[in-house]
């Protein structure tokens, strides 16, 4: 029976944000789109939703990076998952930065696209740690997506997540430098010690040597 690996991507990405991570033999590969928020939609529904994309018949095992960590934990209720892999993402409602919380309570998330997402491109490729002209080029192209009514559900759901819910054999790669979601907040099971948030592009070689020993 073949076993059956989906990915989901961070926040505004998609496929090829997995381009430089390989698969022990014995995988089929898929990767899982990101579908349209309903209005005010909880993450719970979004999940289960999401989850019916999941189309394989044989054992489920999830790669999910930054929200889409977050997303794989909460497919993971919906549907039996063998393995769960998070890279560069949290697990639990502890693992959130502190000022997660004042953002929320300040309702900051609330503030017009004009001040939170059409003048972002600075913030968002320092946070993610870019290293190339390539890596540049790849999150440009993300950050022209001008789908604010996705990226607000999206952040709203995150600054409001809440969970303790961790998945039996569950796989957390993290990188020490990692700066949305910070090193010392978070107890992952295996560090990348110059990695930072984009690490899944400029540190595939050791989250592949991760990968083969874990899947």
């Amino acid at each position: 029976m073949s076993r059956h690996l989906y990915l989901i991507s961070g926040l505004g990405a998609d496929e090829r944000i997995f381009n430089n991570l390989c698969y022990p033999p014995g995988y089929e590969v898929h990767f899982l789109p990101w579908i349209a928020p309903l209005e005010n939609e909880p993450i719970s529904s979004y999940a289960a939703r999401m989850a019916q994309g999941i189309t394989a018949d044989g054992p489920v095992s999830l790669i999910g990076v930054s929200f889409g960590g977050i997303m794989s934990l909460e497919i993971a209720r919906q549907i039996p998952v063998e393995k769960n892999i998070l890279l560069s993402s949290i697990k639990t409602t502890a693992e959130k930065p502190p000022y997660y919380n004042w953002v929320r309570k300040l309702g900051l998330q609330h503030l017009p696209d004009s001040i939170l997402y059409r003048q972002r491109d600075i913030i968002v490729k320092k946070f993610l740690n870019i290293e190339t002209e390539a890596e540049k080029k790849l999150v440009s192209e993300y950050l022209a997506k001008r789908d604010y009514h996705y990226l607000r559900w999206a952040v709203n759901t995150v600054l409001h997540w809440e969970n303790d819910f961790i998945p039996e054999g569950l796989v957390h790669i993290h990188g020490a430098k990692d700066m949305p979601f910070p090193i010392k907040f978070v107890k992952p099971t295996h560090v990348i010690p110059d990695g930072g948030h984009f690490m899944v592009l400029n540190r595939a070689r050791e989250i592949n040597a991760i990968l083969e020993a874990n899947l």
